[in-house]
């Protein structure tokens, strides 16, 4: 199988799908191949789905800075929501539909760098393997966030891709997680407010910040529909992030006069659109949605 928006192969052999940052796409965030998602048989993830949270690096476990708050704001606030909602248009065979529902995200920190400061592809398990060691549940049925701080030098971010998820085993658990590094203020080929209009300013004050809730939302969805990559893709190997890769539907000004599609808690949000379930499927913003 290939991934239509980018296959990485890690160090450990495993397939990596990615988020590929706007400028490295001709059309500006189209997508080529056929737009047909397709059922292949493989799992989704059911139920409740549990948000586990490493932050790499310079984090502050007492005093969060400023993106480390919106994307644990973000992440408490998803579940349930018409946004997250498109993907319980999507069902595995045993599992039943994705119910959009997502527990309460648990957070851990890695603040020692115990894989330095300069990370490949299989750095990412070792500092999951080090969390669950250290106390984090290990969880087959859940998603692993592995957010680095801007200090953190990750090979290929931003030029290659904005954020990637795929799966590893670790004590024999099989372990769904992504990889959303922090760009700090200076990654604009990965921020949606740049891309729909060329601005910085973003919803809620932090680029790094806002950039990687939209991330979240596109891995997180693309993980609960296609978590060993062997359910819900195209012919072509997109995934339901995959087809909606910076396209946002509706918009609105936040009150900053940057752009945002979704409110969410007490925060707006520039989130991207998710692709419906549907014939013929669609970029939605929310499910139940109106084409």
């Amino acid at each position: 199988m290939s991934i239509a928006l980018g296959i990485l192969r890690g160090d450990n052999s495993e397939q990596i799908s990615i988020k590929l940052p706007f400028d490295a796409h001709q059309d500006k965030g189209g997508h080529g191949g056929s737009t047909a998602i397709q059922y292949h048989g493989g799992p989704i993830l059911g139920g409740t789905v549990g948000l586990y949270v490493i932050y790499y690096g310079a984090f502050n476990a007492a005093h969060p800075i400023a993106a480390q708050s919106i994307v644990n704001d973000f992440l408490s606030s998803l579940s349930e929501t018409p946004q997250f909602d498109v993907n319980t248009t999507y069902y595995g065979t045993s599992q039943g539909n994705v119910t959009g529902s997502l527990g309460v995200p648990t957070i851990a920190y890695d603040a020692a760098y115990s894989q330095g400061t300069s990370l490949g592809s299989s750095s990412i398990p070792k500092i999951i393997q080090t969390a669950i060691t250290n106390g984090l549940k290990a969880d087959s049925t859940g998603v692993y966030f592995v957010i680095t701080s801007p200090d953190v030098k990750v090979s290929g971010f931003c030029r290659s891709f904005c954020a990637y998820h795929t799966r590893t085993t670790i004590s024999g658990i099989d372990i769904k997680y992504a990889l959303i590094p922090d760009p700090g203020q200076a990654c604009n080929g990965c921020d949606g407010n740049f891309f729909l209009s060329g601005k910085t300013t973003t919803p809620n004050g932090d680029i790094g910040g806002d950039e990687m809730t939209d991330s979240i939302m596109h891995e997180l969805s693309e993980t609960v529909t296609d978590p060993d990559l062997n359910a819900w893709y195209t012919s072509s190997g997109a995934e339901n992030g995959d087809l909606c890769n910076f396209n946002y539907g509706t918009t609105y000004v936040a009150a900053n006069g940057s752009t945002a599609n979704a409110h969410l808690g007490s925060r707006d949000y520039l989130i991207q659109t998710i692709w419906e379930n549907a014939s013929p499927g669609f970029c939605a913003n929310t499910y139940p949605a109106n084409k």
